[in-house]
């Protein structure tokens, strides 16, 4: 074992593998990841699948190794819809696209934004305080995507979105978000083996397809110059060669930033929504902080940063709850982590659900306490174990804007509302890309 010679270890027997993940693959995925030492072996040698958990070797992967783990043939269902962008994307293309969108993040592009995600949240607040007057549950799951969709079509699209278009691309993306929740876990099945769904999978993409690029080229042929993402991809040069997207590019990269970006905030909310839904204590200490920093009634975006004690509530609802609680990782030459080996092409499946709930790195793991990231607590071997945007060069771009936007959402619910979850409601997990509670989180909401 000391010469890296075995595989890591099987968790069940062979035969226990396919029921398993036919019923529910990401309860098993989370079984199998939290019966090991943070590396786990999924089925026979020959597929080659292995759930990797453990923090250093999390490291190995994606950071100090990095060009041996590419996210290879498991992203292939994401490529279907996502393109070649960012999230997909390897090697020197990606490096290009990355610099391409590097101006899309920076903070004059949010400071553009703040107006227009004001407005949305205010928009939302008052749909909410109606539902509240009127005795009628929330479900913040689908007012989240709703707002964060709203968003999001606002930033890249600036006013060219209707109501019923913007609708329509609502719809649209959530029917691929199910298709490729169901194809995540067919990556080892040839593409031409009919599964369940995928006409309307393969319908809803060419449908959301032709609606970008009309969009684009609606942009290309307009004398307009609004000031949003989509202006500013279009005007982007690289920066080595002084060339610009084409439109496919920019078809892969709007879907990115429209499919990731809406899921990851919307998600994150509902979820920190439920812990302070479950623990009213912490949503009165940061109405009392907001008291504290906020100059008005709305958050204005230089004031997120002083609230130091809403941060370390969101960091503490990413670690139960990563918003992607799993990821996907490709060996190209044989490796060795810990005692065991990789062999070449194997599948990796990084776990931060279970790293996050680590009972070596983290005191008392499935309590909600924010205050383990505060300075004078939150540890380096805290730290080494906690990446739920990534780690290394692919850690994720949008990191900051996804938080700033949270921040905003969650203040104005915290500032308006005292909220419970609708009795008798279970909330349970689903995969879905984003791990969501199934039938969402309704919430009874009452004025503050």
């Amino acid at each position: 074992m000391s010469d890296a010679t075995e595989l890591p270890p099987l968790p069940i027997p062979t035969a226990g593998l396919r029921p398993g993940l036919i019923r529910d693959p990401f309860a098993y995925l989370m079984d199998a990841a939290a019966s090991y030492d943070g590396l786990v072996r999924i089925g026979p040698a020959a597929l080659r699948i292995f759930v990797v958990s453990h923090p250093d070797h999390i490291r190995r992967i994606l950071v100090t190794h990095a060009a041996n783990y590419p996210k290879g043939s498991m992203m292939r269902p994401f490529r279907a819809a996502l393109g070649n962008g960012l999230v997909t994307s390897e090697g020197d293309y990606w490096k290009r696209q990355r610099r391409f969108m590097q101006p899309a993040f920076h903070s004059r592009q949010l400071e553009a934004m703040e107006a227009h995600v004001a407005a949305c949240v205010e928009r939302a607040v008052a749909r909410w305080c109606d539902g509240a007057r009127r005795g009628v549950p929330v479900n913040i799951l689908d007012e989240s995507i709703r707002l964060n969709v709203e968003i999001v079509l606002g930033a890249l699209f600036s006013t060219s979105i209707d109501g019923p278009r913007a609708d329509r691309l609502r719809e649209l993306t959530s029917q691929v978000f199910v298709g490729l929740a169901s194809k995540v876990w067919t990556f080892f099945l040839p593409d031409r083996l009919p599964m369940p769904g995928t006409t309307a999978y393969r319908l809803a993409v060419a449908e959301l397809d032709s609606e970008v690029f009309r969009i684009i080229g609606e942009r290309r042929g307009s004398d307009d110059d609004p000031e949003d993402l989509l202006g500013l991809l279009l005007a982007a040069e690289d920066s080595e060669t002084g060339e610009r997207m084409t439109d496919r590019q920019l078809r892969d990269e709007i879907f990115t930033l429209f499919m990731a970006g809406y899921e990851t905030t919307a998600t994150g909310t509902t979820w920190i929504s439920y812990e302070l839904a479950r623990h009213p204590e912490i949503a009165d200490k940061l109405v009392a902080e907001l008291d504290r920093v906020a100059s008005g009634e709305s958050l204005a975006l230089a004031e997120l940063s002083r609230l130091e004690y809403q941060r370390r509530v969101i960091h503490e609802a990413f670690r139960l709850h990563p918003p992607f609680p799993i990821w996907f990782r490709e060996t190209v030459d044989s490796d060795t982590l810990g005692p065991y080996r990789l062999p070449a092409k194997a599948r990796i499946i990084l776990n931060p659900h279970i790293t996050h709930r680590d009972p070596r790195y983290w005191d008392d793991p499935e309590s909600f306490d924010p205050d383990r990231f505060a300075p004078d607590r939150f540890t380096s071997r805290m730290r080494h174990a906690y990446y739920p945007f990534g780690k290394g060069s692919r850690v994720c771009i949008g990191e900051r804007l996804a938080t700033s936007i949270t921040q905003m959402v969650v203040s104005a619910l915290v500032r308006n509302f005292e909220f419970t979850i609708l009795e008798g409601f279970r909330v349970e997990p689903r995969y879905v890309v984003t791990c969501q509670p199934r039938g969402g989180l309704p919430l009874v909401l009452r004025e503050r």
